[in-house]
């Protein structure tokens, strides 16, 4: 919490930086935000530093604890490690350029690299829970959950609930092919879920993806 205090300061400061001196914009979301104070009635100085602090932290936080899990995850799976490097490597051998980008085609062929991104994501868990409110009464094995109470999914138990996963802590990327969608959807949601679901979604799993490739075949 400390360091929460003293990091929301550090943003504070920049801010009002911003706001007394224009030579110091950068074009980037903290000035965007300044811009938009004008017309949005809820940004204010105070509360600008808060969303700051809640990117920074859902943007880096996030990707880097993931990240380093997969490095423990590859390291402890060299099986997993020499089936990324085949499908990458089969990749780079159809490109008719070989040091041309990485395409979108070609990362919607990652097939398994999308099963070793999902189950780091389910095992990882970087998120301890998804809050809601209930916007009505509901029954859950007998309790009443009252109209305007918080609730707490703590997604753990979900990704690692024995009934669905065999073997739960197990780092096992080709669990993957056997799982259908719905039970998928209602036992996968490391971005949320519903319409409330992570905006960057998609972002991270392609960030996670372009890692790997990278990592496979330019790395041993």
């Amino acid at each position: 919490m400390k360091d929460r205090e003293k990091m929301l300061k550090m943003l504070k400061d920049t801010l009002m930086e911003r706001l007394s001196d224009p030579s110091k914009r950068r074009g980037d979301f903290l000035d965007q935000a300044i811009d938009d104070m004008k017309t949005e009635k809820f940004l204010t100085e105070d509360f600008i530093p808060q969303l700051m602090f809640g990117i920074l932290f859902a943007s880096f936080e996030s990707m880097s604890t993931t990240l380093t899990l997969t490095f423990k995850f590859l390291s402890e799976n060299p099986r997993v490690v020499e089936e990324l490097r085949v499908e990458h490597e089969a990749i780079v051998k159809k490109r008719e350029n070989p040091n041309s980008g990485l395409t979108w085609e070609e990362y919607r062929s990652m097939t398994f690299t999308q099963m070793v991104v999902n189950e780091t994501l389910r095992i990882s868990n970087i998120p301890p829970g998804l809050f809601r409110k209930a916007l009505k009464d509901f029954q859950v094995k007998g309790f009443t959950v009252p109209a305007g109470w918080t609730v707490m999914l703590v997604t753990p138990a979900v990704q690692l609930n024995p009934e669905t996963f065999k073997d739960p802590v197990t780092f096992n990327p080709w669990r993957w092919m056997d799982l259908d969608q719905v039970t998928i959807s209602k036992n996968f949601m490391p971005f949320g879920g519903g319409t409330r679901q992570c905006a960057g979604a998609e972002y991270s799993k392609l960030v996670l993806s372009t890692f790997l490739h990278i990592l496979v075949t330019d790395y041993r």
